[in-house]
């Protein structure tokens, strides 16, 4: 048995292969054991949720999760994971991403919940998921992977800014840009990226009771705002060997007022002076997204 309370991160990148019925995702699927004790498995799976749109109808998607499976924290003191899940499609762009802190006390099972965002899409365009899994606390039977002695594809990725349009009039827009937070609250801001609303938002450093967050704030447009339409922010930072650190989305409706997320992150990462970061911005009429 391990006891060293020095944290310890995997970096994953996994091929994902959706079913032809996605009812088959429902339950959990198997991707690897994941080298915290024994029989503690790594998958994935489709959670139908459940959602209101800008006119307050209610809308389903079937939103991708990463889940843990099996397993007990058999130790006399609490593990703590930071974990951040972002799934891709076969171009490599950013579908969803989600960031989750949580602690297993002793005795209880490994489980790391709410890896999953708001996703108005098919499942079959996802094609990968790539996660980082932070592991602090004592753990047994803790083995882990040689690192690659290649660089991530992302460590030499140029910047990018795109449009990415998709049917029932979803316009969207990806892009992909090298990033140096500063020491400041506010820390990242877009120009305005949408045609309809001039979405845009910023990233902003915030403090609670010693748990550390950014918050994702989206703004409209003030005169133009359709409140007819509504909006979906992803985004996933990576540090500056091209590894997935941190992500969230945000979700906005027309008629509810300025949405904010806050999501997790290890302070030590915002330290770093060279981060990138990719983000896909999201518009379409009210219950499209």
């Amino acid at each position: 048995m391990s006891t060293s309370q020095e944290p310890v991160t995997l970096h994953l990148d996994l091929p994902i292969h959706p079913p032809y019925d996605v009812c088959d995702a429902y339950d959990a699927i198997p991707m690897q054991n994941l080298p915290i004790t024994t029989g503690v498995t790594l998958g994935w799976k489709v959670s139908r949720m459940q959602f209101v749109d800008g006119l307050g109808k209610d809308v389903h998607f079937d939103c991708p999760n990463i889940v843990f499976a099996g397993g007990q924290n058999e130790t006399n003191q609490s593990v703590s994971f930071y974990v951040v899940a972002a799934f891709y499609d076969a171009n490599d762009r950013l579908l969803s991403c989600q960031t989750s802190e949580h602690s297993v006390h002793p005795w209880e099972r490994f489980d790391v919940p709410g890896l999953w965002s708001r996703f108005p899409f098919s499942i079959s365009e996802i094609a990968k998921v790539s996660l980082r899994i932070t592991i602090s606390g004592p753990c047994t039977d803790l083995i882990l992977p040689h690192p690659s002695p290649t660089l991530p594809k992302n460590a030499n990725r140029r910047e990018s800014k795109r449009e990415w349009n998709r049917a029932n009039h979803v316009v969207g827009i990806h892009g992909w840009q090298h990033w140096n937070p500063g020491n400041g609250e506010l820390l990242y801001a877009t120009e305005p990226l949408t045609k309809q609303n001039r979405l845009r938002f910023r990233l902003e450093r915030k403090q609670n009771q010693g748990f550390h967050y950014l918050a994702l704030v989206q703004s409209l447009d003030p005169i133009r705002g359709d409140k007819k339409w509504d909006n979906l922010i992803q985004y996933v930072l990576y540090d500056g060997s091209g590894r997935i650190c941190h992500g969230g989305s945000c979700m906005g409706m027309g008629n509810h007022g300025e949405y904010r997320s806050l999501v997790p992150i290890l302070p030590e990462i915002l330290g770093k002076g060279s981060l990138s970061i990719e983000y896909v911005v999201w518009e379409g009429p009210s219950g499209t997204l």
